[in-house]
């Protein structure tokens, strides 16, 4: 019956390690817009998934070596260690900014349209997630989203601008009240990202 439980037990402890490294990569990928929603308490966000991660993993761990599978155990911790590594390794703004333009490539394209047309820039409502204040600013060469400002003094700024031509390396726009950002991604169709 002891062994019947320690088996439940360590079934248990490696499913909550699970959702908690689920819960891990969620909660990088999805920083910008946490940030945006709770940016004060953002960090305790990341935090939170990391020490789930890692509790229930060390509990899986040990669970695993008290009914004597250390196979089970090791595979356990050399995942674990390579999850850990991948999601410390990964540029997860990046990866986010990057996923985001592919799977919005319409809505993209449609504020691209209506700033080389002139027409009233209309953006979705998801893009309050994605940008500062969920506006888009249309300016002499292009139309720019700020996605980071500095948050107490509005001195410096970058995101995403669309571009109609490719720009030179020494073309600038404005990204906040007091800075200028040069392109430096080219993320396609003309979008770049700016800093």
């Amino acid at each position: 019956m002891s062994q019947l439980k320690s088996a439940r037990w360590s079934k248990w402890t490696v499913l909550m390690a699970t959702f908690g490294w689920i819960f891990l990569i969620a909660a990088n990928y999805l920083q910008i817009p946490l940030y945006r929603q709770i940016w004060l308490f953002s960090w305790l966000v990341n935090t939170f998934g990391w020490v789930w991660a890692c509790l229930w993993t060390f509990t899986a761990v040990i669970s695993y070596l008290s009914v004597q599978t250390y196979a089970r155990a090791a595979i356990a911790l050399i995942i674990a260690i390579t999850l850990g590594a991948v999601i410390w390794r990964v540029d997860w703004r990046t990866t986010f900014i990057d996923s985001t333009l592919r799977l919005h490539q319409g809505s993209f394209a449609e504020l691209a349209a209506a700033y080389r047309e002139g027409r009233p820039l209309a953006p979705p409502w998801w893009m309050k997630y994605l940008s500062v204040d969920g506006e888009v600013q249309a300016q002499n060469h292009g139309l720019y989203l700020p996605i980071y400002v500095d948050e107490w003094r509005s001195e410096i700024g970058s995101g995403l601008a669309y571009f109609p031509s490719r720009p030179s390396n020494d073309f600038l726009i404005q990204t906040a009240e007091g800075d200028v950002g040069r392109p430096i991604r080219d993320l396609g169709n003309g979008w770049w990202w700016v800093e």
